[in-house]
């Protein structure tokens, strides 16, 4: 065996291994970020839907409580990139699963006393890749989480004023 014909080989074995292992590397991170994103969303889903059942109806501190902010952040999840009040979308339905028209109308008879559960939806996040050379995006599947309803922020107890709870 020839060493003078043999010193390039160890160089064109580490870079072709290399590039694969590399490759494979970084793909294991995309997939724990995106699991990671997943597990978010749910869970993002789940605690707006829980907020949305105890406190008021108009209280815009449900959504920012949902996406991990505090209360008085009204910006970007600090969690999850891109994620924005405005990517939710909370519902109110009646006994039948159907949207209540007004939920708060207090009076009448399809408004506030209709609402048996609440539904939080979160359609169309993309995702993208961090892969470099492999960029690209695409839309993960609708998450959504419906909860029966509480107190909706109203105390029910005799004598007690109908006063907003805060959240």
């Amino acid at each position: 065996m020839n060493i003078g014909r043999m010193r390039g080989t160890y160089t064109v074995e580490f870079a072709l291994v290399g590039l694969l292992l590399f490759f494979v590397l970084f793909s294991v991170l995309e997939m724990g970020r995106l699991f990671f994103t997943i597990n978010a969303l749910n869970e993002t889903v789940r605690r707006g839907a829980r907020l949305a059942a105890v406190c008021d109806i108009s209280d815009p501190v449900v959504l920012r409580r949902a996406i991990f902010n505090a209360a008085t952040d009204s910006g970007a999840s600090s969690l999850i990139n891109d994620l924005e009040t405005a990517d939710l979308s909370l519902v109110y339905l009646d006994q039948n699963g159907a949207t209540v028209a007004s939920p708060n109308d207090l009076v009448g008879a399809s408004g506030f006393r209709a609402i048996r559960y609440v539904e939080l939806r979160l359609q169309s996040f993309t995702f993208d890749f961090l892969i470099p050379g492999f960029g690209g995006s695409f839309t993960l599947p609708a998450f959504r989480s419906t909860m029966p309803r509480e107190s909706l922020g109203r105390h029910a107890e005799v004598g007690v004023a109908p006063g907003i709870t805060p959240c």
